[in-house]
């Protein structure tokens, strides 16, 4: 038995000129779940597990071909940043460098931007790098505490060129958490609900 509906057809359209069927769905987002998680019954994770699980898969990542990291690490942040991009807020990264430090999982990721498109490269020197714990990264992409915060407190660090510093800190405090794919989205926001 099928208590919520999840799409609604009511708003539907035929056309059945000559043998071609147009059906119009729309979505009712409102009928939708608030959470994935909340739906799947899933209570959110202690602190202590969340990185423990992120320092267990750790190593596994490190282990991905660069190829593989590149592509999924590419298409998520040009997905996040795209606004960003579009409204040439991200023009002052033309042909920079910022390294993204993870330092209690030993990950390090390297981006440059170049004729408006983000992209994970390899072996060049950082002009601007942003480093901290996973915890404190979780919480900055949940923005369940905002940039300046995590900064002042040095629970994150940026060290490198100081205009760009300040231009990527802006950034970061620009980003929205809708502009997250929703699953990610979901996944943080139930992941961080106690950290």
């Amino acid at each position: 038995m099928v208590n919520r509906a999840l799409i609604d057809v009511s708003q539907c359209e035929f056309d059945f000129s000559g043998y071609d069927v147009t059906l119009i769905i729309s979505i009712n987002v409102s009928a939708m779940p608030t959470s994935l998680f909340a739906r799947l019954a899933l209570p959110p994770p202690s602190a202590g597990a969340v990185i423990k699980l992120a320092r267990l898969l750790s190593r596994p990542v490190q282990l991905i071909p660069f190829t593989v990291q590149a592509a999924v690490m590419t298409r998520l942040v040009q997905q996040v940043c795209q606004e960003a991009i579009d409204d040439g807020d991200l023009d002052f990264l033309q042909g920079r460098c910022l390294q993204v430090h993870i330092d209690d999982l030993k990950l390090q990721w390297s981006f440059g931007f170049a004729q408006r498109h983000i992209s994970l490269i390899r072996y060049q020197a950082a002009d601007v790098t942003i480093s901290g714990n996973l915890q404190e990264f979780l919480l900055l992409a949940s923005r369940r505490e905002d940039p300046d915060t995590l900064f002042f407190q040095r629970r994150l660090m940026i060290e490198g060129d100081t205009d760009l510093a300040h231009g990527v800190k802006n950034m970061l405090d620009a980003i929205e958490l809708e502009q997250l794919p929703f699953l990610i989205r979901q996944g943080l926001e139930h992941i961080t609900a106690r950290l």
